[in-house]
């Protein structure tokens, strides 16, 4: 894992729940970051959508994308 020095605290637990359950969706870890049921188009998905970008680009991360057939 990264450096966590300059990250911000969300981004850390974002980290944290990954290292528990690396397959979580950006909606399983909004919901649990903010404590509710968030709808996909929300401030709070698209506030964690940000930060798993940011923390792509970091290197700390790295995402894997799932096709249903």
């Amino acid at each position: 894992m990264q450096d966590l020095a300059g990250l911000s605290k969300n981004q850390k637990r974002i980290l944290e729940m990954l290292t528990i359950k690396p397959d979580m969706t950006t909606k399983e870890i909004a919901e649990m970051l903010f404590g509710k049921i968030v709808e996909y188009k929300s401030k709070e998905y698209g506030s964690v959508h940000r930060r798993l970008i940011s923390l792509e680009k970091q290197g700390c991360i790295k995402r894997v994308q799932v096709q249903l057939r």
